[in-house]
């Protein structure tokens, strides 16, 4: 079976320091959302309420804003990936996430290489090749070199769909467990004699 390196299927780079384009008193602002770290969890999924507000100086580059098809992966451990959709498009990418974007002529989906790249043997030797600091940072570098099987178009249709679904149940069961969570503590404060 025939590997390819991310370097040679996708543009790959980390995304925009934050500080070089801030908005001071004396320029203009050119208001954005960003991702943070929080924004890719460890299930994998964006997590669109961790999206913060950043006053931009200039326009941005296209190239630090997200885009459909757009895999962002967490630099810092733990390392995750997830896929942005077109909903999600236009975001500021900040330097402690890599952005990935298959080229035109790809013989890759962008879900089957999301779905590999979250795969734990991969992110074992990414975290590996990050080094013996405590806080273990990720080398954009290190993911450009990762082979990835090109498989049938076929075959990565059904990883990636099977993917989808397993991400789609795991956001469903976050939001009940949140829902119950407060549904719970109105209860309990209720029980106190609180208002609701």
């Amino acid at each position: 079976m025939r590997k390819y390196k991310i370097s040679e299927i996708a543009d790959i780079q980390s995304g925009l320091v934050l500080s070089r384009k801030a908005a001071n008193e004396k320029t203009s602002v050119y208001p954005y959302k960003r991702l943070t770290l929080r924004s890719v969890t460890e299930e994998c999924l964006l997590d669109i309420t961790s999206f913060e507000e950043y006053a931009a100086s200039e326009p941005i580059d296209g190239q630090f804003l997200t885009k459909e098809n757009d895999i962002i992966v967490r630099l810092f451990a733990p390392v995750c990936a997830t896929l942005i959709t077109k909903d999600y498009e236009g975001l500021v990418v900040p330097s402690q996430l890599a952005i990935i974007r298959l080229k035109d002529d790809s013989m890759y989906l962008p879900g089957y290489l999301s779905v590999y790249l979250t795969n734990q043997r991969i992110l074992e030797n990414l975290v590996e090749g990050a080094g013996m600091a405590a806080q273990k940072i990720i080398k954009v570098g290190n993911i450009a070199e990762l082979e990835i099987p090109c498989l049938s178009m076929e075959k990565q249709k059904m990883i990636s769909d099977i993917a989808n679904e397993q991400l789609n149940i795991i956001a469903l069961y976050k939001k009940i467990i949140e829902q119950e969570s407060l549904r719970t503590k109105s209860v309990i404060k209720d029980i106190f004699g609180g208002k609701r």
